[in-house]
């Protein structure tokens, strides 16, 4: 069953947040900048001590939609924000949506100065169990298995229309078929942006933007952390903050796991009927015909039956030949879920208050649960907690997963473990910039409103349109202060660059 959610009263009085003596170097300030891409992920956390800045943390750089124009503005404030320099970048995962503006302005990132990168387990090249290459090796056969049906169902879509355009006698059904079909490619199309390099490529290559961002990290000779789940780092620049490494797990069942809605997750908008399939007969599949039949030979019309059989108005509906590439549809879901669920998900703690930021990239369930597997933080938090349970205790700040939608936030191992009255959140959805398909989708309802309910109307979301529980009809943003919030704008005010929140006693 969902959580039983109270309803959020209309208006909701920011209150102070409790500060603490501040020690001299310690980090005790963060500003957390969202930039308003398009839904889509690019952060940067300015960590203080006082009024000086001490450590600068680029999180992630993309966007569902844009082209290089669309994205010019909001690079170039980025990197006046910094300084072109940050101490610190994280890429949390190979989508579109998280890397593609590392593509779109390359020379941006190759004048800017990073001084250090990290990358989750999988992404590295040289791991000692071979398991990072092996999971690469089956995310590429998963994207040309993709490509490639994708490209034979567009086919046969074609071959669809031109059959019922010189059909003498069209009948609706034809019509209701050729609808099916071209709402199905849109919802391919959907997830390809995200998870393929192009429909012009004949190959499962790297996404660009990870491509280019990898390259020039390379160039310039900068340090790269591959970094494991139960990782702990300290940095000697960011003086008394910690980086706990959640995700992602190191099991294969946990990353391709999906858990159960309303239990574990929230439940989804709309339902998504999905079938399996076999990856390899689409891996093989180039301009061959194929046909894998789905049921007994005993079933199977042969010899001169069968060119009647086809021929007979009545009897097209049994017409099955291709069917089967409706199952693309599921390895598109199950390549989207595993590549979330290789994100790099990170806690950063406030030694000296406890306090917590929370970026799981765009994690699913299967990586939220292994959270709670790590071995060496059993019995480490707080009260003989699993540490990974205690740091969502003591969580101030949430990057919500997946831009709000029901499989990025874990239910009972997540949110409804964050207690801490000081919490807010940002949300990366903004539905003016957003496939059509996702609309659907995102935001979950239920999550929303269980989010504006703990963080008392502090949800930041990137842009509020078509949101009818506005998180600001809660709480006014704006009445927090410009010390805590703040938006940045273009000179001539039309375009919404950043969202900012200041937590001024981190």
């Amino acid at each position: 069953m969902s959580p039983q959610v109270k309803k959020a009263p209309k208006k909701i009085v920011a209150r102070p947040i409790n500060h603490t003596v501040r020690v001299a170097g310690k980090i005790d300030r963060v500003a957390i900048r969202m930039y308003c891409l398009g839904t889509g992920d690019c952060f940067v956390l300015k960590f203080f001590s006082g009024k000086t800045r001490k450590y600068t943390m680029m999180i992630d750089c993309g966007s569902c939609k844009g082209g290089p124009a669309e994205f010019k503005p909001f690079l170039q404030d980025l990197v006046q924000y910094v300084n072109n320099s940050v101490d610190l970048l994280v890429i949390t995962h190979e989508h579109n949506d998280h890397v593609n503006g590392f593509a779109k302005h390359p020379d941006i990132f190759r004048a800017m100065e990073i001084k250090e990168a990290w990358f989750a387990w999988t992404e590295n090249p040289e791991d000692p169990d071979g398991a990072a290459q092996e999971l690469l090796k089956k995310r590429s056969s998963m994207r040309m298995a993709l490509q490639n049906a994708i490209h034979a169902y567009k086919k046969r879509h074609e071959l669809m229309r031109i059959d019922a355009d010189g059909k003498a006698g069209k009948t609706a059904y034809d019509g209701i078929m050729l609808d099916n079909s071209s709402a199905f490619i849109n919802g391919l199309n959907t997830l390809a942006s995200i998870n393929l390099a192009g429909e012009d490529e004949t190959e499962a290559k790297a996404l660009p933007g990870m491509r280019i961002i990898k390259e020039i990290l390379e160039q310039k000779k900068v340090k790269i952390r591959y970094l494991c789940p139960g990782d702990i780092v300290t940095i000697s620049q960011a003086a008394g903050i910690k980086f706990y490494v959640l995700g992602p797990p190191q099991r294969r069942d946990l990353m391709f796991k999906n858990g159960k809605e309303g239990r574990d997750v929230y439940e989804r908008n709309i339902a998504l009927n999905q079938c399996s399939l076999a990856m390899n007969a689409f891996i093989s599949l180039k301009e061959e015909v194929r046909n894998d039949v789905p049921f007994a030979a005993d079933f199977v019309v042969e010899g001169d039956d069968l060119e009647a059989v086809y021929k007979a108005p009545v009897n097209r509906w049994r017409k099955i030949d291709d069917d089967w590439l409706s199952a693309a549809g599921s390895l598109a879901l199950r390549l989207n879920s595993h590549i979330n669920n290789t994100s790099l998900a990170l806690a950063i703690e406030s030694v000296a208050t406890g306090n917590v930021l929370l970026f799981p990239g765009d994690a699913e369930y299967g990586s939220w649960e292994s959270w709670h597997q790590i071995r060496k933080w059993e019995k480490k938090g707080r009260n003989g907690k699993h540490l990974t349970e205690d740091l969502l205790n003591r969580t101030i700040f949430y990057k919500v997963g997946h831009h709000l939608s029901y499989n990025g936030t874990a239910l009972e191992k997540g949110i409804l473990m964050m207690e801490s009255d000081d919490l807010a959140a940002m949300a990366t959805l903004d539905r003016k910039n957003i496939a059509e398909k996702w609309k659907g989708t995102m935001p979950n309802k239920l999550l929303l409103k269980e989010l504006i309910k703990r963080c008392q109307g502090r949800v930041f979301l990137m842009n509020e349109y078509q949101i009818t529980n506005r998180p600001s009809l809660q709480l006014d943003p704006h009445s927090l202060g410009e010390k805590i919030y703040e938006e940045g704008r273009t000179r001539d005010g039309k375009t919404l660059l950043y969202k900012q929140y200041v937590i001024t006693s981190l």
